[in-house]
This record gives structure tokens, C-alpha cells and sequence, in this order.
């Protein structure tokens, strides 16, 4: 019995073995797959207008829109999103023509067709009235959908750095697109590792089978990923986050790292003095995407936040 037992564990691990270094999408899903259950969370989809739209949901109660930014995706949300399930109803989402979604024409990426389109998919899961928390990009989208639509939200969180906060100290970012060069956008194997230490000061601990599989997906959409980054930066005839600013009454939280080389941490105190109701914490040892980096940190002030309001 005892050889049986062995030899079947010894043909599950080198199965398991197998598909983690030769199998890296299959082993990739099941661990999203499994990441998603621990976390309270179900992998869903609504059709829309534009296709159908991926994303996340779980938990019960007030509802929770989490929101990422360019290039980036749903499961970014999944750590924090663990915290917030036993206590709310959480919805993910990968914003339209990111993600799992299916791609969108270059205009569909411009900010006020990007918000136009998330009001379509808030319409579609049938969401009136949430708290919104965000990041970089979705933030910035947000912000246009939320002048147009304010009774969509309930409250408003800046988790890591929006975009549309100008600063009078350029970014590392800011620096290095004045000299041609853009550090999220992946147009090669290095280019995305060296992305990651763009977003974090230290790199968080992501399965490698994970890793490769959203590596390769980036760079089969190289050209359009270049697309989309004019389209989302050339809407010049939207307003930037601190002229919405006033129009954003809701209670508001800002989360803004010290160590964000996307954009400074200087813009805290100006999204802050420009926000009519909100309150900013600036966070140690974490980038621009805390939600990965500083999940617990975050979560803390988060539901703090929401507790207090």
C-alpha cells in the first residue's frame, strides 16, 4: 500500500511539474482559478453593447467597484479584494478592451470613450449606486464618468497614484517619456521584467507560470498596446483629474505611495487640496500599484474608510 501511495504521489507531482514549466496557460488558470476561490470570488461575464465583459464577483452587501489602470487587469484587485468579500459585495472588472476582454478600436481608448463605456457596463451588472476604488488610469476614467454621473458613487478611493494630477516635480515616468521612452509599454521579454521594477520597489512574489502567460499575451498585442497609450494620453479636449476635482463631492479617500516613479508623490497634496471632501494617507515601501504591494496596508485604511462613512 505504502508503494502505491508513493508512486501516486510521485505521478502527481511530476505531473504537477510538468504542466507548471511546459503547460505555463493551463497551470496559470488553474492558479488564477484557485487564488479566485480562496478569495471569495467567481470568475463572470455580461454582455454588452461592446462585447462581452469579463470580471470578478463575490461577497454580499454595499457594492465595491475595483478598478485598474493601462495594461493591466482584474486579478490585480484578487489580494485585496480577499479582505473586502466578508464584509461587502466586490465586482473586479477588466475596464473594456483590457484584460480578458476582447480588444476595442484605438478611439475606444481615449479617457471619455473609456468612461462611456465603463457607464455601459455599469448599466449592464445593473450597478446604481457603489463605492469606487481605483488606480492610475481607471481612476482618471472614473473620475470623467463620475462628473457626468455622480450618483453612481458612494465614495471614491485613490488606491496608488491617478492619473490627471499635474505636479510641478516630474516623475521618474515623466522624465524618461521627455526623452522617448515609455516604461509601460512592453515590446519585449526584458521590457516586461524591467517594467515591473518601474511599478514596485520590491516585486511581489507572482507564480512564474502567472508571469509568462500575461508576458506573452502583452507582447502578442504590442501594436496595439502602443495604440492604446496615444489614445488614452491625446484626450486633450477632456479635463484633467484636478479640474473634475470640485464636481467630485462624495467622501474620498487618497492612497498615494513615496516610492510611486510613475507619478510623484507630490500630487497627493495637490488631488487632496483640490478635492472638496477627502482625506490622504501617503504610504512607505510601495509603488505604484499598492493593491499588490501593500495589500494589508491597504486593506486596513480601506475598511477603516468605508467603516467611517
Amino acid at each position: 500500500m505504502k508503494r502505491i501511495i508513493t508512486f501516486t504521489v510521485g505521478l502527481l507531482l511530476i505531473a504537477f511539474a510538468f504542466t507548471w514549466f511546459v503547460l505555463p496557460v493551463t497551470m496559470s488558470q488553474l492558479l488564477i482559478s484557485l487564488n479566485n476561490q480562496f478569495s471569495g470570488l467567481s470568475a463572470k461575464t455580461v454582455e454588452t453593447k461592446i462585447g462581452p465583459i469579463h470580471y470578478l464577483e463575490g461577497g454580499q452587501g454595499e457594492t465595491i467597484v475595483l478598478l485598474h489602470g493601462i495594461f493591466a487587469r482584474k486579478e490585480h484587485w484578487v489580494d485585496l479584494a480577499r479582505t473586502l468579500t466578508p464584509y461587502y459585495r466586490v465586482i473586479a472588472i477588466d475596464l473594456p478592451g483590457f484584460g480578458d476582454n476582447q480588444k476595442l478600436e484605438p478611439q475606444d481608448y481615449e479617457l471619455s470613450a473609456q468612461a462611456e463605456n465603463l457607464h455601459i457596463v455599469m448599466k449592464a451588472l445593473k450597478i446604481d449606486l457603489a463605492h469606487f476604488a481605483v488606480n492610475s488610469m481607471g481612476a482618471m476614467v472614473v473620475g470623467i464618468l463620475a462628473k457626468e454621473q455622480p450618483q453612481l458613487l458612494k465614495s471614491l478611493a485613490f488606491i496608488g497614484s491617478p492619473l490627471g494630477v499635474p505636479t510641478k516635480i516630474d516623475s521618474d515616468m515623466q522624465k524618461a517619456i521627455k526623452v522617448g521612452i515609455i516604461p509601460l509599454l512592453v515590446k519585449s521579454e526584458s521590457d516586461f521584467d524591467e517594467r515591473n521594477h518601474w511599478l514596485f520597489p520590491e516585486i511581489p512574489v507572482i507564480p512564474a507560470p502567472i508571469l509568462q502567460t500575461w508576458k506573452q499575451q502583452e507582447l502578442q498585442d504590442t501594436q496595439i498596446n502602443e495604440q492604446i497609450w496615444h489614445a488614452a494620453n491625446r484626450s486633450t479636449n477632456t479635463p484633467n483629474l484636478i479640474e473634475i476635482a470640485p464636481s467630485l463631492t462624495m467622501k474620498t479617500l487618497i492612497l498615494w505611495c513615496n516610492q510611486d516613479r510613475i507619478f510623484h508623490v507630490s500630487g497627493a497634496e495637490v488631488l487632496h487640496e483640490a478635492l472638496p471632501n477627502s482625506m490622504t494617507q501617503i504610504l512607505n515601501q510601495c509603488g505604484h500599484l499598492p493593491m499588490l504591494d501593500s495589500h494589508i496596508e491597504v486593506s486596513d485604511l480601506y475598511l477603516s474608510f468605508l467603516s467611517s462613512h
